[in-house]
């Protein structure tokens, strides 16, 4: 027997359903693989506690090879600029093993 939904219970494209609506996806490129750096102590702590400053981090997305991620966020303070120069900000030697955040880009993403 099929399923009947309310005529007003849409399926609309460009939103979330089921989740807060106060959600921001930024794709950042950090310029160099970050792959390797996800222990304790490397670039993507460093990455990921500077995000927690101004938001809660739902997901972060599969990274490319080449550095390039998606992080989905909800009730973020950040905007693609401030986010970018905050990453730019942890300088040349993060964590560790020394990554170079410096040339990192942040970009708005939308789906």
């Amino acid at each position: 027997m099929p399923i009947t939904r309310n005529a007003s219970n849409t399926v609309d494209f460009g939103h979330f359903n089921g989740i807060a609506e106060d959600i921001t996806i930024f794709t950042i490129d950090g310029g160099a693989t970050l792959a390797t750096e996800t222990n304790p102590g490397e670039a993507m702590e460093a990455i990921m506690e500077l995000l927690h400053e101004k938001c809660t981090v739902l997901a972060v997305g599969v990274e490319d090879g080449a550095g390039g991620f998606r992080v989905m966020l909800q009730n973020s303070g950040w905007d693609s600029a401030s986010l970018q120069t905050a990453i730019q900000n942890l300088g040349a030697s993060v964590g560790t093993n020394g990554y170079d955040a410096s040339g990192a880009t942040v970009t708005d993403f939308t789906f």
